[in-house]
């Protein structure tokens, strides 16, 4: 039986379990990840292969989150009335932004949702941003 390499007292011992992994505020389960485990110092590390499975897994969901922030910013965005093009001049850094981000193909800054949402809240404050 192996010795955990964190504390270097426990045996490690082979489990499956269900790992939480968390991602722009969201919150998944991934289940069933195969895991050595130490008793004594609590730390979980991946059996052989299974760090595959559990990235792979963890990438999807992130696509997922990433798919939904690109529909919530264009409500968002359509929302207080302003084009794409509009959008880029008053909140990013060059033309073509807001496409990218509502395509998902590239992240908007969190600053830049909060203050969306912010403005999606109070939008007679539009007029403070332009």
């Amino acid at each position: 039986m192996l010795t955990c390499p964190n504390c270097g007292i426990s045996p490690l011992a082979h489990a499956t379990r269900e790992l939480v992994y968390t991602y722009k505020g969201r919150t998944t389960t991934i289940p069933d990840v195969v895991v050595e485990h130490c008793a004594g110092c609590k730390e979980v590390m991946f059996a052989q292969g299974e760090h595959e499975h559990y990235g792979a897994l963890v990438q999807a969901f992130r696509k997922q989150v990433d798919a939904e922030e690109g529909k919530t910013i264009r409500a968002m965005r359509k929302q207080l009335g302003l084009t794409q093009h509009k959008a880029d001049q008053l909140f990013g850094d060059g033309e073509g932004d807001f496409a990218r981000y509502e395509a998902s193909e590239a992240h908007a800054p969190a600053a830049l949702v909060k203050l969306l949402r912010l403005l999606g809240r109070h939008p007679e404050l539009l007029d403070e941003v332009r």
